[in-house]
């Protein structure tokens, strides 16, 4: 039943015509729209830090990364802008941490942004989505959120265990796909929450 409720939220919020394409701006609201991504990613990597970090499960896996959730959202709604906004965010991140490690940074940050895109691209094929996100329904939208789940922790960990930042890359990809299940279901419910008391106020 907790499932159901959980897909018809999901479903209200995703409900759209057809998500933004690049083409529908100009090149100062495609500007301002990468920037707000990327503003906001940072923003969610700070507050998933400050709320989680004392459970995580190592350095690079978190039980729960509410950062995944606005990866796919912002890349469900803006598409390459989206993904965009994503890697400029996580650049910054990679280089506040880690100032020195410029292969590491700018690798990690493209598999951030790519991952979702990569994950969209395949649900085009399997699921047969429409990147207009006609017919978005809330299984397909469980369908695509368990796909990224799974790619983006596949990429990410390759990576750390290919650069020799990990040693049990099983588990740790296992952790980290679960993590970002749980981070990408609480961003979508509560903007599906957010999205639904907006129309119930704009509607007085």
């Amino acid at each position: 039943m907790q499932t159901l409720a959980t897909g018809h939220l999901f479903s209200s919020f995703l409900f759209m015509p057809h998500a933004a394409s690049s083409e529908d701006f100009s090149l100062e609201t495609k500007a301002l729209i990468t920037l707000g991504c990327a503003v906001a990613y940072v923003c969610a990597f700070d507050l998933n830090a400050y709320w989680f970090e004392h459970v995580a499960f190592s350095r690079f896996v978190n039980w729960i990364f509410i950062p995944s959730g606005l990866q796919l959202l912002f890349v469900l709604v803006f598409l390459e802008l989206g993904a965009v906004g994503v890697v400029l965010g996580s650049v910054f991140i990679q280089y506040t941490n880690t100032p020195d490690t410029h292969l590491f940074n700018l690798v990690t940050s493209l598999v951030s942004g790519g991952s979702p895109w990569l994950a969209l691209a395949i649900a085009k094929r399997l699921f047969g989505l429409d990147m207009t996100l006609s017919g978005f329904n809330a299984q397909l939208l469980l369908k695509v959120s368990v796909l990224f789940a799974l790619v983006s922790p596949v990429l990410h960990q390759a990576w750390y265990w290919w650069v020799g930042h990990i040693d049990n890359l099983i588990t740790d990809t296992v952790v980290m796909a679960l993590g970002d299940w749980f981070g990408t279901v609480l961003v979508l419910t509560a903007a599906a929450y957010a999205l639904k008391l907006f129309r119930v106020l704009a509607g007085r």
